[in-house]
């Protein structure tokens, strides 16, 4: 992991379109890594957060956090982007994202790589 460079893409960008139902998409990266650098396009005011969990386990699931009832996951703000280091290193074996908003929709893209964002 080179955390002192620039973020360097290491294979595709997918879109996670967000619900109020937890979704899955399934992410590979043309070679081993462990960071995500994860963005909203949705607009600061009005947009939503997308809260979302990764894992090497195909069936993961995401809820979003609520007062009085936490959660395991993380987040990307409306307009906003950060790299984050995933708990598992992937490229042909696949990283599994879950992924939800608490209301109405919410997007986020996810870009695996190495790097400071």
């Amino acid at each position: 992991m080179a955390n002192n460079i620039a973020f360097q893409a290491m294979g595709k960008t997918y879109q996670a379109n967000a619900t109020t139902t937890s979704q899955r998409i399934t992410i590979t990266a043309d070679s081993p890594c462990n960071q995500l650098l994860v963005s909203s396009h949705e607009s600061q005011s009005g947009g939503k957060p997308v809260y979302f969990v990764v894992s090497s386990n195909a069936s993961v699931t995401c809820t979003a956090p609520t007062a009085g009832n936490p959660q395991y996951s993380l987040v990307v703000s409306p307009g906003n982007q950060i790299v984050y280091t995933v708990p598992v290193q992937f490229s042909s074996n696949p990283l599994y994202i879950a992924f939800i908003t608490e209301s109405t929709t919410g997007e986020a893209y996810f870009t695996p790589g190495e790097g400071l964002g």
